[in-house]
């Protein structure tokens, strides 16, 4: 068996996509959570009138820009995390949120201008644990599969 070690693995750039090239890869964003910065599955608020694939489909855009192409899998989501606000920003009609979870796969074939908006990682299973809150970690994982 022939072993090949990209560039982006010898020097642990997880911004790159040509790293791992044997594993799934997962976008992870930083985000603006209150007042704390989260690395996060990218995530935007449901508008109204918005079907839940059709925000997923703008989460994308959002963080992906023009230049990647992704299909979304199903209509449905493949999981969901809850939590509550911090009290002080809670109200008594907003005392949390729920962040739907889908699942999509890159369709670009020339990834050579692809650069997400925002802080980003392009992280394995494994590293995600690196990055994410125990929580939100644990909900993630019950949906994630090795494929």
């Amino acid at each position: 068996m022939c072993w090949f070690l990209a560039d982006a693995d010898k020097s642990n750039d997880r911004t790159s996509l040509n790293r791992k090239l044997d594993s799934n890869l997962m976008l992870l964003v930083k985000q603006k959570i209150g007042n704390q910065e989260l690395w996060l599955l990218p995530q935007v608020e449901w508008q109204p009138g918005e079907t839940l694939r059709s925000t997923a489909e703008r989460a994308m855009a959002t963080f992906l820009g023009d230049h990647i192409q992704a299909k979304i899998l199903g209509n449905a989501p493949h999981g969901v995390y809850k939590y509550k606000f911090p009290r002080a920003i809670r109200t008594e009609d907003n005392v949390g949120a729920k962040v739907f979870f889908f699942k999509a796969f890159l369709q670009s074939d020339d990834l050579s201008q692809a650069e997400p908006k925002k802080d980003y990682l392009w992280v394995t299973k494994d590293e995600l644990g690196d990055y994410l809150k125990s929580e939100y970690l644990n909900k993630v994982n019950r949906f994630l599969l090795d494929l």
